[in-house]
């Protein structure tokens, strides 16, 4: 049936839905999979995207059960996607993002929200704030997670963090459920332990930052540096890289983008005199790059460990069994942190790196006993929402 203006209509019972996706990342195939858009080499090669977007947008779709998931339309208003939007449809899907902050442009999805009255779902989306003091939500963006509250039971967050910043706006109806990320795999039971041996080990790089992620950022960069380097020294190292055009251009083998990221590495501190000779060893043979997140199970479960900056490249390696120490640098990865019990390492105790001792203090005894809760809470707010839902 076809809901009335203004009447939000309930999910149907009994049959698989029909999702519409605000903001998706990438493109779905195979019903649960996604790759990146189809998109000439040299704009993927120029354009920066976070490949950390399109491993969460698969995972959802991994522990969601659907029988078809579409794209919104929501940069501008297309009468003839309104109207389809209508027929057959069953809710609004938010993929987990840090959508919740005044700086969202949601362009037109508030009018879409209006004409097409289904329920509106997100699970695992997080708030991103810079500065101190408490922080609320104004104005359109208000309004967009207002209406979200309005059309769900329950809103899924990734943390203490970001249901503090949605309890100062006025909205209360919220779950901590973390990052799908860690879901992904459908597993309940990790009994994850620190390997007896250590021989390879992907360590996920973010060299890209501003002050929005940390007020000093050549020191941000120059402890990661230290640290991939002390972990190049001890193992086989593979890094991981995750959107930055100047880090393709070393996957891609573009001699000319490589001569202008030297020059950016230089500029920035990444490379200096003393440590550019091993970083660009680690350049040219030992960066690993995905554009399908299957490609990066497959990478990360022939790894021993897992390190670094990237949250998309720890916790896709807890889900499927590898152990990971996640770097703790902004209050996403601080966040995700604490909700999951991830074993972590705060940027300001990187001034001194000694790797081993931090690999000697790791253990998993209280993410392993935290990850089947917080996996039982994703699945009471599934539930509570009335989802379909593959999580046994």
């Amino acid at each position: 049936m076809i809901p009335v203006e203004g009447q939000v209509a309930p999910i149907p019972s009994g049959k698989k839905p029909r999702i519409l996706v605000l903001s998706p990342a990438g493109v779905v195939h195979d019903q649960d999979c996604v790759r990146w858009y189809d998109q000439p080499r040299e704009q993927i090669l120029g354009n920066y995207f976070n490949i950390g977007d399109m491993v969460v947008y698969d995972s959802t779709l991994k522990i969601l059960d659907h029988a078809e998931v579409r794209g919104t339309v929501i940069d501008q208003i297309v009468e003839t996607e309104i109207a389809q939007y209508r027929k057959g449809y069953d809710y609004f899907l938010i993929r987990a993002s840090n959508f919740v902050h005044n700086d969202m442009d949601w362009h037109h999805a508030i009018e879409v929200l209006e004409r097409v009255p289904l329920p509106v779902h997100a699970i695992g989306v997080g708030a991103q704030s810079h500065g101190a003091g408490v922080y609320r939500l104004t104005g359109q963006n208000l309004r967009f997670w207002q209406m979200v509250s309005e059309r769900s039971t329950v809103i899924g967050v990734r943390g203490t963090f970001t249901a503090d910043v949605l309890a100062a706006s006025g909205i209360h109806n919220v779950e901590i459920v973390g990052c799908p990320s860690m879901f992904r795999t459908r597993r309940r039971d990790l009994d994850i332990r620190m390997p007896e041996e250590i021989r390879r080990l992907a360590f996920s790089i973010r060299r890209e930052v501003d002050g929005t992620y940390s007020a000093d950022t050549a020191a941000y960069r120059r402890k990661q540096r230290d640290l991939l380097l002390q972990a190049a020294g001890m193992f086989d190292v593979t890094v991981s890289i995750h959107g930055e055009p100047e880090e393709k251009a070393f996957w891609f083998k573009d001699e000319a983008g490589m001569a202008q990221a030297r020059a950016t590495f230089r500029h920035e501190g990444w490379f200096t005199p003393e440590t550019e000779a091993a970083m660009e060893r680690l350049y040219r043979d030992k960066l690993f790059f995905f554009l399908e997140v299957a490609d990066y199970d497959r990478f990360i479960c022939a790894q021993d460990f897992a390190l670094g900056y990237r949250v998309h490249g720890v916790l896709p390696g807890l889900a499927n069994g590898v152990p990971g120490v996640l770097v703790r640098y902004d209050s996403r990865s601080g966040e995700l942190a604490q909700t999951h019990a991830i074993p972590s390492i705060g940027i300001d105790q990187l001034d001194h790196v000694d790797l081993p001792q931090i690999l000697r203090e790791t253990d998993f005894s209280e993410f392993n006993r935290v990850h089947r809760l917080r996996y039982d809470k994703m699945k009471f707010v599934l539930e509570a929402n009335g989802l379909a839902h593959r999580m046994g």
